[in-house]
């Protein structure tokens, strides 16, 4: 019988995806917990199950390696996937704002517009810094408030159009610690956060969110829904999962494409 693949996340969400499941009456038997296993068992037949990296999930998702996968919606959205992946849930847990900050010393910038002003009428050599792990979405930021076509900085340059420009505005991609850069390596990040308690314990300030209330999503090849056999297994995880989301809302917001 057809097998359906899904995928689960490691790391920050692994323990409130563990509580959710658990939550939704699903014994997930390896999962979390202190558990080195990468191959954990929902005891759902014909469904094999794999932990991977929230980045990871969305894009292999929509190259087909998996038919299902729960990842959040900043990394559906950052890996722009939405052409062969459907967000089918909203898990309703692990619930962040990513965010636009800068050194809260910057008593004259308070929103995006001052940011990239105060950069444009500066007389200095360098552009403006922004560190960041989501390079599309900031991206998109800077385009959405200027028609600059910003640099980029990243050790997989080769596999874009060089990017290395003389732009006012860069782009510099982090692999962590986000929050530490400014003042000295960076000017402003664009980060994920909980309460904004970690940047204000590093001297940053909120000044945008760049996409509000992110949650945990349930997202499905569009291939895949479209199988004659793997549509039930797909229905079947759907309404398992659906257990313990909130019940949505008719006139909740929809987020479309970015």
């Amino acid at each position: 019988m057809t097998e359906l693949r899904l995928a689960l996340p490691k790391g920050s969400l692994e323990k409130k995806t563990r509580a959710f499941l658990e939550a939704a009456g699903i014994d997930p038997k390896g999962y979390g917990e202190g558990s080195r296993s990468y191959r954990p068992d929902l005891g759902i037949d014909n469904i094999s199950v794999k932990i991977l990296r929230p980045q990871e999930i969305p894009y292999m998702i929509a190259a087909g390696f998996y038919d299902m996968g729960l990842s959040g919606l900043d990394w559906y959205l950052e890996t722009a996937c939405q052409a062969n992946v459907e967000d089918i849930l909203d898990l309703g847990f692990g619930r962040v704002d990513i965010v636009l900050a800068v050194p809260a010393a910057w008593e004259d910038v308070n929103n995006s517009k001052d940011l990239f002003q105060k950069f444009a009428d500066s007389t200095g050599t360098r552009p403006l810094r922004i560190w960041t792990e989501y390079l599309n979405l900031t991206e998109s930021l800077v385009r959405q408030h200027t028609d600059l076509e910003p640099s980029l900085y990243t050790p997989y340059q080769r596999l874009h159009v060089e990017r290395r420009s003389s732009s006012p505005v860069a782009i510099f991609h982090s692999f962590g610690a986000t929050e530490s850069k400014p003042p000295d390596d960076g000017d402003a990040i664009v980060d994920n956060t909980e309460t904004g308690s970690t940047l204000r314990a590093n001297g940053l300030k909120i000044i945008e969110r760049v996409l509000p209330d992110s949650t945990a999503r349930l997202l499905v090849n569009r291939r895949s829904l479209r199988h004659r056999e793997k549509r039930p297994l797909i229905e079947k995880v759907r309404d398992a999962f659906a257990v313990g989301a909130p019940k949505r809302r008719e006139d909740a917001p929809v987020f479309g494409h970015i």
